[in-house]
């Protein structure tokens, strides 16, 4: 089961923002995010193609942006470990035309 975050300040739709996904309070003892994916699903229209940055300390950095849309988005990531386990978490975050 995926984690669910809700962001807590609204993403413009001509702003680029990074949003950091902390993987690690969930993480058994030597255990680390060896490679992340992320996916972007628009409220309508076409998705955004998030950028994964360099993962450090089992925090995975997503960029995204702009976005076309306005409304509520969902950013997921899927993380792989490196003991070949998965788990994912999901931000729900508001697009306003800011």
């Amino acid at each position: 089961m995926a984690d669910i975050l809700t962001a807590s300040k609204p993403q413009s739709t001509n702003e680029i923002r990074q949003w950091d996904f902390d993987f690690g309070p969930d993480l058994p003892a030597g255990i680390t995010v060896a490679t992340a994916t992320a996916v972007h699903v628009p409220p309508s229209g076409s998705a955004s193609s998030p950028t994964v940055g360099t993962i450090v300390a089992n925090v995975v950095p997503v960029r995204i942006g702009p976005l076309s849309a306005i409304g509520l988005h969902r950013l997921t990531v899927l993380a792989t470990h490196s003991d070949g386990t998965k788990s994912e978490m999901q931000l729900g975050l508001e697009v306003a035309a800011l």
